[in-house]
């Protein structure tokens, strides 16, 4: 037995997160690629998601849920700015719950403890971020695209922490705690959280987030050729 029994999970996820922008890196200069990449992800949440939560009878009420199906339906609906929101915010909740998985598996795994549903969703969530660094080399991204995904964060925000607040949505999900600053409690469990520690936080996440737009901007700058560009509805 390892040490650590959550070594092996823990390099599942490492190697999913390496492999996703090569992955995504290999559609970029192949339509029909792109195409695939986008269409078979956009597809697999549709379906996968879709039975089990027609199954639940309930709706999505945390950021991963909501992603799966904002890929989806970025990817059918001919709405160019939509699918460059999805992109950048589900490509964010891949890489983020990867980033936290590889640093604290123990988290998710006290909150699935059915095997499958662990693996599945570190699956999901890779899948997540292939798939929006695959859409970002898949349609053209304007500047004005920002307002667009500024205003899907803030709605998912609201949405999830109103949940959260009903009851109806776990309260220590990795996602809220991000949102109300409590995340670093993981780590610190003693942390009082002075309010120099939010002057300090907020900055930071929200830089942060700034960064990966500007990366999935880069992405879509050397990934989509002129002739590409279309207005602002697009296939």
């Amino acid at each position: 037995m390892y040490a650590n029994p959550y070594l092996h999970i823990q390099a599942l996820q490492f190697i999913l997160l390496c492999f996703a922008p090569l992955g995504a890196y290999a559609t970029y200069k192949n339509r029909d690629l792109s195409f695939l990449a986008v269409y078979g992800v956009a597809l697999w949440f549709l379906v996968f998601k879709g039975v089990e939560y027609a199954h639940s009878r309930n709706l999505p009420m945390d950021i991963s849920a909501i992603c799966y199906f904002l890929f989806a339906a970025s990817v059918l609906l001919p709405v160019r700015p939509l699918k460059v929101a999805a992109a950048q915010i589900a490509g964010l909740c891949g890489v983020v719950y990867g980033i936290v998985m590889v640093a604290a598996p123990q988290i998710f795994a006290a909150r699935d403890p059915n095997e499958m549903t662990f693996y599945l969703a570190i699956a999901n969530h890779a899948l997540l971020f292939f798939g929006g660094l695959a859409m970002s080399g898949h349609v053209p991204f304007r500047k004005t695209d920002l307002l667009w995904t500024a205003a899907i964060l803030a709605v998912i925000v609201v949405y999830t922490e109103v949940c959260v607040g009903m009851g109806v949505a776990e309260g220590n999900a990795v996602f809220s705690r991000i949102v109300d600053g409590s995340i670093i409690l993981f780590a610190a469990p003693s942390f009082s959280m002075p309010w120099w520690y939010y002057a300090l936080y907020y900055p930071v996440v929200l830089g942060l987030f700034g960064l990966w737009v500007a990366l999935t901007y880069a992405i879509n700058r050397r990934a989509v050729r002129p002739k590409q560009k279309a207005g602002f509805f697009a296939v």
